[in-house]
């Protein structure tokens, strides 16, 4: 018997068992298949606004270094 060919311990007729639905990424409510990975379209527009408006940036830390990784200093 190879895995393929094994008995599903979820069910009886081989079929996977259903996952639980992950929550909304915003409100946290049960997502809506329509809306995935959202509850509704109000929770998918909060997500849009939060990109626009730069929320999800990631910041960066600006030390000095040129892009060839080389330190410059001003004095000279």
């Amino acid at each position: 018997m190879t895995l393929k060919d094994a008995p599903n311990p979820a069910n009886d007729n081989g079929e996977p068992a259903p996952r639980a639905a992950a929550p909304c990424v915003i409100c946290g409510k049960p997502q809506a298949p329509k809306n995935k990975p959202f509850c509704s379209p109000r929770c998918a527009d909060i997500d849009l606004g939060r990109w626009l408006k730069g929320s999800y940036a990631i910041p960066v830390v600006d030390d000095d270094d040129d892009e060839d990784g080389m330190v410059r200093s001003d004095e000279g």
